[in-house]
């Protein structure tokens, strides 16, 4: 059976002093450290989910910016198809028409011509008619 003597006594006396020695010099600065290392982790997890967030904005951000790119440059082609567009409808009519003034004064210009040569040759030919009656009658005509 257990004796309770003095050796039990100083044993329990020391069991206890030896629990409240490596309680404040071991199990306390233990703890604190784990405690410490607990909470950067937890800030480190926190600092990574409020990243991922700010990755996850910034990637919406970028994207919507880019769609935004997208329809403003379509915008603009556009805008530059239609204006070019009416720039060669413009010159299409332009050229039709100084093709047109071109032609007519080329018309114009061949009916004087025409009209230029008819008297001349109306004139040429009454010479040569005359010529002729004078040769064939041998006489002058008056």
């Amino acid at each position: 059976m257990i004796e309770l003597n003095e050796s039990f006594l100083i044993q329990l006396v020391n069991f206890f002093a030896m629990i409240v020695f490596l309680n404040y010099f071991l199990f306390k600065p233990v703890m604190e450290i784990a405690d410490r290392r607990n909470k950067a982790l937890r800030g480190l997890s926190t600092d990574a989910a409020k990243a991922a967030n700010d990755a996850d904005k910034s990637l919406k951000e970028y994207e919507y910016l880019g769609a935004e790119a997208k329809r403003a440059t379509s915008a603009i082609l556009i805008a530059a198809r239609q204006a070019a567009a009416a720039e060669q409808e413009k010159i299409l009519k332009d050229a039709r028409q100084r093709y047109a003034e071109t032609v007519e004064a080329a018309l114009a210009k061949i009916k004087a011509d025409i009209k230029g040569v008819e008297a001349g040759l109306k004139g040429e030919s009454e010479k040569l008619s005359r010529e002729m009656a004078v040769r064939l009658l041998g006489r002058e005509m008056r």
